[in-house]
């Protein structure tokens, strides 16, 4: 019975919390459909291994994107998330702990406080945006983090690269150039969530087959920040409006 009421919250979460048609208007789910100019989005990280090959195919390819990191995971590897601001990359928050359930809350806001200070405790800098775990968004959390200032990352392309076993990378990146469109926001997954080292290899891979396609149909790789037109950080002391 318990497994039952599981299963069935997550179809109702789904299908009234999260992008591109629900979650109440709150996400911002792609950017100007009359430029070609499109962005790719790693949720669930940093993890050694993982992210590293990503990080190196990304690299090679001279493809910046938006990272939306666990603070679970930011503080057991800073140094990942440093190097992505390095390579020329975006970092968002992805929350603490990666919890369908705190955004539920009425009133806890520490998936969002501690998740922010993880990444300013490591780069100095507040993230203004942000991806709810799973992208389940309630109104009240949604004016929780408007409040706090960030512009709330949805995404119009989703992929199952998280699935365990793993996906085809072929099978994945022909769904991804399917459905992409000028300003489509692309949600990938680097990483586990909580997990220091994941030996996961999907998503670089399947980043090393769409991006020659994609350029290849004039689209043009940016960070989500770019394609919005909206700020990725804030100084840290800076006063919550």
């Amino acid at each position: 019975m318990r497994e039952l009421a599981y299963k069935v919250g997550d179809v109702v979460g789904d299908r009234f919390l999260s992008p591109p048609r629900t979650a109440f208007g709150n996400y911002v789910n792609h950017g100007p459909r009359d430029r070609q100019a499109i962005a790719l989005t790693f949720d669930d990280g940093p993890s050694l291994d993982s992210t590293e090959r990503l990080l190196d195919v990304l690299g090679e390819l001279d493809a910046p994107s938006t990272f939306f990191c666990v603070g679970e995971n930011v503080r057991a590897n800073p140094d990942l998330v440093r190097r992505e601001l390095d390579e020329g990359h975006c970092v968002g928050s992805h929350s603490e702990r990666h919890s369908r359930g705190a955004g539920l809350s009425l009133s806890d806001t520490r998936h969002i406080e501690q998740g922010e200070a993880a990444i300013v405790e490591t780069t100095g800098f507040r993230p203004t945006l942000y991806r709810p775990p799973w992208g389940w968004l309630t109104p009240w959390e949604a004016r929780r983090l408007h409040k706090r200032g960030y512009t709330i990352v949805g995404w119009d392309v989703y992929t199952l690269d998280w699935q365990i076993p793993e996906p085809a990378a072929g099978s994945v990146a022909d769904g991804i150039v399917r459905d992409t469109r000028p300003g489509s926001i692309i949600c990938m997954h680097d990483a586990f969530p909580l997990e220091e080292r994941w030996n996961k290899r999907v998503t670089a891979e399947t980043v090393a087959l769409i991006v020659p396609r994609l350029r290849d149909l004039g689209f043009e790789f940016v960070t989500v920040d770019d394609l919005l037109d909206v700020p990725a950080r804030r100084p840290p002391a800076e006063s919550l409006s």
